[in-house]
């Protein structure tokens, strides 16, 4: 299994790589609807490459960190 860091790097080329065929397709003429879920993917990738990057460093927060979950209080058996 891979480090951390070489994770991180791979998510960086990975961003790297969707960020450039995003600009292709706006200089295709692409649509904003056409490039939202490109976007969007982009994000979640930078995202998680920051996450992954600071792993040992960083406190975590966020969504895609478990670091203010709380259990539910209920009453149920299951």
């Amino acid at each position: 299994m891979a480090s951390m860091q070489e994770m991180a790097a791979e998510y960086r080329a990975a961003a790297a790589k969707l960020a450039m065929r995003i600009a292709e397709k706006k200089a295709a003429g692409a649509s904003r609807k056409e490039l939202y879920p490109l976007l969007e993917a982009l994000g979640d990738i930078r995202e998680a490459q920051r996450l992954i990057s600071g792993y040992y460093d960083l406190p975590r927060s966020g969504p895609l960190a478990a670091a203010d979950w709380r259990a539910r209080r209920t009453t149920d058996d299951h």
